[in-house]
């Protein structure tokens, strides 16, 4: 088989197993909000338990990191559905349990490492396998499957606790997680898979982070604090508090309760986020240009949550959240190619790693800021506050699309 073939292959296992992870991890989030509080769970220690398995991963990412660069994608991709797997397993003890937050802050723990270890090897895997001219794709690819896992969890969850209950949903989720873990021992791509990263390439005249070190390299700092906004505003805001604005504003649609239409209605965010996510990849391997999907894709965010803000229909509710989910889509995947331009390829899981982290510790925060918020201040007001933020990233998109168009000059004179 020729390399091109055994990537495209390595490629397409690592993104099912990305798939499965996010289908396990996307069942929590329209079942716990609701389930907890009727199980006496207060909305601060709610959001704490939607937190834990980021703030979890604050300290397990750098090391996944080290472990990719090292060993290679395969066995913490497997590691980490197995470790999810056992997370789920806690929720379902939790709801028979007389110390169910205990037993669902132990799951939330679990299920920071295993997806520390399914992310970042994953992502990492797909930098590794992939070239210059194929990056923008293979990012896509792997982004793309994380983020339709999320979504389609997020249905499933919602419907299997709508029609059966809670119980049901998280034990689906443990079926899928498990089975995801056996299909990694034989689909996860070995050491074989990473060529690239075992050829010691001359640093390319844009991998500033080769001389610099990756901390003292200001351009990945600045795509390290725009996944941290990114992620406070909508995988820590918007997914736990979603199905509390859905009830509150009465906008559960037709036979469904609040947890079955966040669900929906997330899916439609997660899920234009998940196509976007695939033009915007081939956009940038067909015309080579990566930053300058950031400042529009900045704004189509911040506009999303303005509409959000003042949206007391469904309508109005699925335009605000396609918006954002389209934002996202074109901030995500041109974030990772220009991460893979300023790091040699011996140290992207490194880099992987610590963009995990900012973005972990903004998904910290975003679940507990943004309960107790809407819980005092009200739904409209956080939202627009959440617009506003997101608007803080277009500064960053203005600096590193000078710094693509710099390159550029410097390479044709």
């Amino acid at each position: 088989m020729s390399a091109g073939a055994t990537a495209r292959r390595s490629l397409w296992s690592i993104s099912a197993l990305g798939f499965a992870g996010g289908l396990g991890g996307g069942v929590v989030f329209p079942i716990l909000p609701i389930v907890g509080m009727t199980l006496g769970i207060a909305p601060a220690m709610i959001g704490l338990i939607l937190s834990l398995n980021r703030i979890t991963r604050l300290a397990v990412n750098p090391l996944t990191g080290h472990l990719v660069d090292r060993f290679g994608a395969r066995w913490p991709l497997i590691l980490g559905l197995l470790v999810e797997g056992l997370a789920t397993v806690c929720y379902v003890t939790a709801l028979r349990s007389t110390h169910p937050a205990a037993w669902f802050l132990l799951g939330r723990v679990l299920w920071g490492v295993g997806s520390s270890l399914l992310m970042v090897g994953s992502l990492t895997a797909a930098l590794v396998v992939s070239e210059d001219a194929t990056r923008g794709k293979s990012a896509a690819l792997v982004r793309m499957a994380l983020s339709f896992g999320v979504p389609a969890g997020l249905v499933l969850g919602g419907l299997v606790a709508d029609f059966f209950s809670a119980r049901a949903a998280f034990l689906s989720a443990s079926a899928i997680t498990f089975a995801g873990m056996i299909a990694a021992w034989f689909m996860a791509p070995g050491r074989a898979a990473r060529p690239t990263s075992l050829r010691r390439q001359p640093p390319h005249p844009s991998r500033t982070a080769h001389a610099q070190g990756l901390m003292r390299c200001g351009s990945l700092w600045m795509i390290w604090i725009f996944n941290f906004i990114v992620f406070f505003s909508v995988q820590g805001v918007i997914l736990a508090s979603l199905v509390l604005i859905v009830r509150d504003r009465h906008l559960a649609l037709p036979s469904l309760g609040p947890e079955g239409s966040s669900g929906l209605l997330m899916a439609a965010m997660l899920g234009s986020s998940a196509l976007v996510s695939w033009f915007a990849g081939r956009w940038i391997d067909r015309h080579g240009r990566k930053a300058a999907l950031l400042l529009p894709a900045s704004l189509c965010a911040a506009a999303g949550f303005a509409v959000l803000a003042t949206a007391h229909h469904v309508g109005g509710t699925v335009l605000g959240l396609s918006a954002i989910g389209i934002g996202v889509g074109g901030i995500n995947v041109p974030l990772i190619v220009i991460m893979g331009e300023l790091v040699s390829p011996d140290r992207y899981g490194r880099a992987i790693g610590m963009y995990q982290v900012l973005g972990d510790i903004g998904g910290s925060f975003g679940p507990i800021t943004g309960l107790e918020a809407i819980s005092r201040f009200g739904a409209t007001p956080t939202l627009s506050a959440l617009a506003l933020i997101l608007l803080t990233t277009v500064p960053l998109a203005a600096a590193l699309l000078r710094r693509e168009r710099h390159l550029a000059r410097a390479g044709t004179s």
